[in-house]
């Protein structure tokens, strides 16, 4: 009987080598590759920056491709600007004030072809092609009326009014792609046929970095491109790779196996400060954090219920480690309240009106005339806040309850959220992350609109709709900032949501250097970072 036991374990030894030695042999492991190791939540579905993308396609999309303009990170202030990119020279016309005309750089694509004014021509009309559904469809064509080709190197572009270089050259970073990929011309339905969905797997651009491997599900490499209009790039390689646990991806931060964490929350700060070698890379995102108000719930369809939820809340207080920490922005309207000082501090302009601030006895009082006290309601917020969304739930909850509201807060999932708030408004509040906007937060206005894509508020407001008319026309600064200001009281008079704050971002790096993160888009310095050591 032993022998037999013994018999049997010896064969199962066997068939367990024989077994390895076939996977070897017929699936091969293969070792990831070397260069700055970059931990994400997810990897990218495509890299076609026309269709639309979740948040780490759109990260990779900067290596890759160029706009007219970028985006650029000053190394020596940490500010973010625009500088020229494919357009060596971007003019505007004296008269009209609406007309631009952009002189393109001598420069290639990733397979040696030559940048021409048609591939300007064509990604624009990419982008407003109905059928390929991109993201930025609406937002270019609130500002652009036209694209064309003078010539080989000259594209004129014609906007919808007159419009300052301030506010133009942050539209003109859509980034370009190709017209001819792999010697045939794309069609302008980019889902189309099988060259424009092999361009999403296999795109070139005249970035920084070109896409050199793509194992599904594990990681992308970018390797430098040589011919980079700005430098070569001092790293050889960047690596995306899939780490989908937060807790496990900070353990592979921390010992080493990563060099760059782009996905944080709030909450990892003091636990990552007690990591050694690690550099904190922080940074004000052009985002923010509200609560949406369902003005059709019965609850709250009064103007009063819903101000009384405004001044209500001490919002340092709301998670005192992080809201409270002193480069928070608190938010009283809809736009940050840095906005001014963020984008024109040599104007010394002044800050917009907080007319919503903590004020308890106000609230309560407002609470009794909106009908609100003693009364419930459902806070909803989506997976995606993960802790730190628990977190400023419950702090929410605490102090709805000084008014007489008893709140719950309910956690579900993304999909289930997005369905109850945008597509079906079966809601009564509602917990919401605010990003993707420019640094005058210049398509604000889709959340206001009384035909606003994202009015999930259900306030219509025609006064508003003007307002926001002038505002896209005005080109004098001055004039700009004061029909902001009117935006801003005329939006709280109606109170549809409760703002809250901005939030310092975090980036953690460990042996890279020359890293300078400015913006959501971490990858705007990439070109500049190298492994320490190298």
């Amino acid at each position: 009987m032993i022998n037999k036991k013994k018999k049997v374990i010896i064969i199962s030894i066997v068939s367990i080598v024989i077994i390895g030695i076939v996977m070897l042999l017929f699936f091969p492991w293969e070792k990831a590759p070397e260069g700055i190791l970059i931990g994400s939540s997810n990897l990218p579905d495509s890299l076609n920056p026309i269709l639309e993308q979740h948040t780490q396609a759109l990260v990779a999309d900067e290596l890759v491709f160029d706009g007219l303009v970028n985006f650029e990170v000053d190394a020596a202030s940490g500010k973010i600007g625009s500088e020229f990119a494919i357009a060596e020279n971007i003019t505007q016309d004296p008269v009209t004030k609406k007309i631009y005309t952009a002189i393109l750089r001598q420069m290639n694509w990733h397979d040696g072809t030559e940048v021409t004014a048609n591939d300007v021509v064509f990604s624009y009309k990419a982008y407003v092609e109905p059928v390929n559904k991109s993201p930025k469809r609406e937002y270019l064509q609130s500002f652009i009326e036209d694209v064309k080709a003078i010539d080989d190197k000259t594209v004129e572009i014609t906007f919808r009014n007159p419009i300052p270089p301030f506010r133009a050259f942050p539209v003109l970073t859509f980034k370009i792609i190709p017209e001819i990929f792999n010697g045939k011309k794309l069609a302008f339905n980019l889902r189309s046929g099988e060259n424009e969905r092999l361009f999403a797997v296999q795109p070139i651009g005249t970035g920084p970095f070109k896409l050199a491997s793509w194992e599904i599900g594990k990681w992308l490499t970018f390797s430098a491109y040589p011919g980079y209009f700005k430098r070569v790039p001092a790293a050889g390689t960047l690596i995306i790779r899939k780490s989908i646990d937060p807790v496990i991806r900070l353990n592979e931060f921390r010992k080493g196996r990563i060099n760059l964490i782009l996905e944080t929350s709030p909450l990892d700060r003091p636990k990552t400060e007690g990591i050694s070698g690690v550099d904190i890379n922080w940074y004000i995102p052009y985002a923010f954090y509200k609560v949406a108000i369902n003005s059709n719930a019965p609850l709250f369809n009064n103007v009063f219920a819903r101000q009384a939820l405004s001044t209500s809340l001490d919002r340092s207080a709301l998670v005192p480690n992080v809201t409270g920490r002193k480069d928070t922005v608190i938010n009283y309207g809809p736009f940050p309240s840095n906005l001014f000082s963020l984008n024109m501090k040599e104007y010394n302009v002044k800050p917009l009106e907080d007319t919503m601030s903590y004020d308890i006895t106000k609230a309560q009082k407002l609470a009794v005339s909106g009908g609100i006290n003693e009364k419930t309601a459902i806070l909803l917020y989506p997976d995606s806040l993960g802790e730190f969304g628990k977190q400023l739930s419950e702090g929410l909850v605490r102090q709805f309850a000084k008014i007489g509201l008893t709140v719950t807060a309910k956690r579900t999932g993304d999909q289930v959220f997005n369905r109850l708030v945008f597509v079906e408004k079966d809601y009564e509040l509602a917990l919401l992350y605010c990003d993707g906007f420019d640094n005058l937060y210049s398509d604000i206005d889709k959340w206001y609109r009384s035909d606003g894509m994202y009015n999930i508020s259900g306030i219509r407001d025609h006064e508003l709709d003007t307002l926001f008319d002038t505002w896209d026309k005005t080109i004098i600064m001055h004039d700009w900032t004061q029909v902001t200001r009117q935006i801003h009281d005329r939006i709280l008079s109606n109170a549809p949501y409760v703002y809250l704050c901005t939030l310092e971002k975090d980036v953690y790096s460990r042996n890279i250097k020359n890293i300078v993160i400015a913006s959501d888009n971490p990858f705007l310095s990439a070109e500049n970072w190298s492994l320490s050591g190298l």
